[in-house]
């Protein structure tokens, strides 16, 4: 488990633990700003001890707008040419499949995929070879909530992935509010999908049943951080793919792994 990673509470404690865990992340960071608003850390996280350095590190992040880098627009192009449906980016009969958990206000969320994502698109869903699931939890706060709901809705238009790169590319202030109807529309429009056609499915119940089937399957496989990863055969069982750091390397072996139990 990679140490900058958001981590998850216990599911019936999040009302509970919201306030103090505001006021903790105010106090953290109006003390540890500026000593570190530049450093990453990268370490096996060793429990709950390194939990406070965990939030320090992720406002130091957000404030400061350099996680991920790159354009507001993302890299939609990136996905150009490759079948989508829904959650799923790759051919559906790609050997291996590879699970994405992840927060929309996760800043090292962002960071994969700014940082790692394209390449391993490029090398390994381009090809055929592996397809791709995103699963949206919405722990950290409301707009984690609106941005899920708009993403899993612009999946009705096999746009989720591209949606969720420009997202990440905008990321605001954590539970600041910035996930506003004129945001999420700008977000459509730059992902290339019908904003209103948006907006409308955001609020069925197909994707209520979205967010709470993610958040099931998190609690099954055991996910307490984001981003965290599953991968195995594809329609088989999947495992974690544990990860130190978030660069493509990190990810590269374990894939390779997998296409050679697969015959590739």
């Amino acid at each position: 488990m990679i140490a900058s990673r958001y981590v998850l509470g216990p599911m019936s404690s999040r009302s509970e633990s919201k306030k103090a865990a505001r006021e903790k992340r105010q106090e953290a960071e109006r003390v540890e700003a500026e000593r570190q608003r530049r450093q990453r850390i990268w370490a096996l996280a060793g429990g709950a001890a390194l939990l406070a350095a965990i939030v320090v590190v992720a406002l130091i992040v957000i404030s400061s707008g350099d996680s991920g880098g790159g354009s507001d627009s993302g890299d939609v192009a990136a996905f150009e040419g490759i079948p989508q449906s829904g959650i799923a980016l790759g051919d559906p009969k790609a050997p291996v499949t590879m699970v994405e958990y992840a927060d929309p206000q996760c800043p090292f969320c962002r960071q994969y995929t700014a940082d790692v994502l394209p390449t391993l698109v490029d090398k390994y869903v381009q090809s055929g070879d592996v397809r791709m699931e995103l699963h949206l939890l919405t722990f950290i706060g409301t707009d984690s909530d609106k941005l899920a709901r708009a993403a899993y809705a612009a999946g009705d238009q096999d746009l989720m992935w591209q949606w969720m790169d420009v997202a990440y590319a905008r990321q605001g202030a954590e539970n600041s509010g910035y996930a506003t109807s004129d945001f999420i529309d700008s977000v459509s429009e730059a992902a290339g999908a019908d904003a209103a056609k948006v907006n409308s499915a955001s609020a069925d119940d197909a994707v209520t049943k979205q967010i709470s089937a993610a958040a099931a399957s998190a609690q099954r496989a055991g996910i307490s951080s984001t981003p965290s990863f599953e991968i195995g055969p594809t329609g088989g069982e999947l495992t974690e793919l544990k990860v130190n750091q978030l660069e493509a390397s990190a990810f590269e072996d374990a894939i390779d792994q997998q296409l050679a139990d697969a015959g590739k």
